[in-house]
């Protein structure tokens, strides 16, 4: 059987691997770009009539839902620009894949083919978007952060939500890191409600750093790319990988890992990297 062909989670070969990894770069890369250019023109895009947005609560959702009403809500403040009828779609394409994290690079080439086929939208039009714009980013940016928790903790970030609930303040932590906006969700006030009443010192002590702190440096990037394979395969109904397949697909197909203790690492140490990565919810 031809190397391609190979599933290993139902609808997810090494090449539709490689294309999320790939595809990986260039999303952080735009996104980014889209957010410093958001500031440079600030006081025209985040002025005083500007909609009022917010993009926390999508993180409570479970991600097949976060992802809907994001793009949902982007498609509805692009009324008269976007093809409705065209997102749905879209929406269904997300809801009907194995893993919507694997599905997300086919979806956004989509929709950037359709925007590129599109007239450019009239000064006019452009006027009344322009209100708009801060919660077209932040749905999108919700998205990105999402995802960007995968590659730290190898969950998204609802999952950091769920531990929250049931009193895991390192998730809390963890999450806040990731976006700070978080902070404004019900699980998240309700832990800091209950700390101010107690007048939990260590907490809040806690809780500052973390809204002042950065994300650390874990490891090398091919780990992070790991872990992000990892919660798609996982997504995706795989719930554990033999040796052979770790082999395969990470040290022959996606050339993430080294297969001998002289280039860094080895089959007992992939096992145990794979093994807790796979599992529900695995955080470090």
């Amino acid at each position: 059987m031809d190397n391609s062909t190979k599933y290993y989670a139902k609808g997810t070969t090494a090449e539709n691997l490689r294309t999320l990894l790939e595809f990986w770069l260039l999303l952080m890369a735009e996104a980014e770009e889209s957010r410093l250019g958001m500031l440079e023109d600030k006081a025209k895009l985040l002025g005083d009539d500007v909609e009022p947005f917010a993009w926390c609560y999508l993180y409570e959702l479970p991600i097949r839902d976060h992802l809907n009403l994001a793009l949902a809500g982007i498609a509805q403040n692009l009324d008269g620009i976007l093809d409705l009828q065209q997102m749905v779609l879209w929406l269904k394409q997300l809801a009907v894949a194995p893993s919507q994290a694997s599905e997300i690079p086919k979806v956004a080439t989509q929709v950037g083919q359709h925007f590129e086929a599109m007239d450019t939208p009239s000064k006019e039009l452009a006027e009344k978007m322009r209100p708009h714009l801060a919660e077209i980013f932040g749905n999108a940016w919700s998205m990105v952060n999402t995802l960007r928790c995968v590659l730290y903790h190898g969950c998204f970030l609802n999952e950091l939500i769920e531990r929250i609930r049931v009193g895991d303040d390192k998730a809390l932590f963890d999450a806040i890191r990731i976006d700070s906006t978080v902070i404004c969700c019900l699980s998240v006030s309700n832990r800091i409600s209950k700390a101010a009443l107690l007048q939990d010192n260590s907490f809040f002590a806690k809780l500052k750093a973390a809204i002042n702190g950065k994300m650390a440096k874990r490891e090398q990037a091919n780990f992070q790319k790991m872990r992000l394979v990892f919660e798609v395969l996982h997504e995706a109904g795989a719930n554990r990988l033999s040796d052979a397949q770790l082999q395969e697909l990470f040290v022959d197909e996606l050339k993430l890992y080294s297969g001998n203790a002289k280039g860094g690492g080895n089959a007992k140490a992939l096992r145990k990297f794979a093994d807790t990565y796979m599992k529900k919810n695995a955080t470090i």
